[in-house]
């Protein structure tokens, strides 16, 4: 599902590049072996350009992309939906050029790590066109470059250079708001990566680092770094009556699996420092944790079905919603979100193969 979004939000040509075959994408038995997956694109005028003058669109647009089974290879193309909007305006001047400002956006699997990659991925996680998506789409990838940015970050700073000086502080002063569990703090960036300190002072390198830390870190810092990239540091924040820092642009972040190693007390919290510091981004994650889903927003809770099953996704009624945001864990594990048995030795009867939340 993140995967076809993703497709949506960067157009057939980077999608091409990202998932170099789309063989089995068409659900088996489909009627004219055709699919299609289609966006409804809300342009924030402050952050997002278009490439030429024209047709302005309105509150909101669609992005429509076709697959179809021809031949060897499934193919793509993009389509003007049968239902547009009377001042429609093709997504190729907005949101899958690469000219226009702003429109942003970026995506990442469940496995994040800082190091390692294949020559493969390594080669698409510099490319302009796939780096802010490549992780969701390809394991062999990494987060490596966050961390060659830091540490370049801190090279120019030493040099005495403002602009990278400005983008070092933003980023510590948000990382350094309230973000990990058990009194850990982000320390400095050094020319060896970013570090942590712990209640007692012990300080950890990246490699020192649990799973979890070094994910969710390299993840925000990604996120962050993007952001800088696609509208600068000029105007990317503000603070917050109490004085906290907050990124006032807006774009799409997609995350499978932002549970993945997170122990169930950063769990509880990831969700709500997300939307506190980043408001005006809409997350789409998924998730297998009943701890996550309760910072979700109103009309935010979706149930995917188990693979195989007939039933479509569905989202969770306004009653199931407050149970799920007002109960402990093992009261929301027998919600329709999870659909486990209340007697743990009974047969599990369908449930659900996941869980996706849209907060923000």
């Amino acid at each position: 599902m993140l995967k076809a979004i993703a497709v949506g939000l960067t157009g057939k040509d980077t999608a091409r590049a990202l998932q170099p075959s789309f063989h089995r994408w068409i659900r088996e038995g489909a009627e004219n072996e055709e699919a299609s997956i289609q966006l409804e694109i809300v342009r924030r005028v402050e952050d997002d350009t278009l490439v030429d003058p024209g047709t302005k669109p309105g509150g909101a647009f669609p992005a429509k992309i076709t697959l179809k089974n021809g031949g060897k290879e499934t193919t793509l193309q993009s389509a003007i939906p049968a239902k547009k909007p009377k001042n429609y305006s093709t997504p190729d001047r907005a949101i899958w050029s690469t000219d226009a400002k702003g429109w942003f956006s970026c995506g990442y699997g469940p496995f994040r790590r800082v190091l390692g990659a294949s020559p493969e991925a390594a080669r698409q996680m510099v490319a302009p066109s796939t780096e802010r998506f490549v992780t969701l789409f390809q394991e062999a990838a990494s987060l490596a470059e966050v961390d060659q940015w830091l540490r370049n970050l801190k090279h120019k700073e030493l040099e005495n250079r403002a602009a990278e000086r400005e983008q070092l502080r933003l980023l510590l002063d948000i990382l350094q708001d309230d973000l990990m569990p058990n009194q850990i703090t982000v320390d400095r960036v050094d020319s060896d990566g970013l570090w942590l300190k712990d209640r007692n002072g012990v300080q950890l390198s990246w490699g020192e680092m649990s799973d979890g830390y070094r994910a969710a870190l390299a993840l925000l810092a990604d996120i962050l770094r993007h952001l800088i990239n696609a509208y600068g540091v000029d105007g990317l924040t503000e603070r917050d009556p109490d004085g906290k820092l907050f990124v006032k642009r807006s774009g799409v972040v997609l995350i499978d699996e932002i549970d993945a190693h997170l122990h169930p007390e950063w769990q509880r919290e990831i969700g709500f420092w997300l939307k506190r510091h980043f408001p005006n981004l809409q997350f789409l994650v998924t998730t297998h944790s009943p701890i996550i889903c309760q910072a979700a927003d109103e009309n935010g809770l979706f149930v995917l079905p188990e693979p195989g099953s007939d039933i479509p996704p569905q989202p969770l009624t306004e009653e199931e919603y407050r149970k799920v945001i007002a109960s402990r864990p093992d009261t929301i594990l027998l919600t329709r979100a999870f659909g486990l048995q209340n007697n743990p030795l009974a047969p599990s009867g369908g449930g659900t193969g996941g869980v996706s939340e849209a907060p923000g």
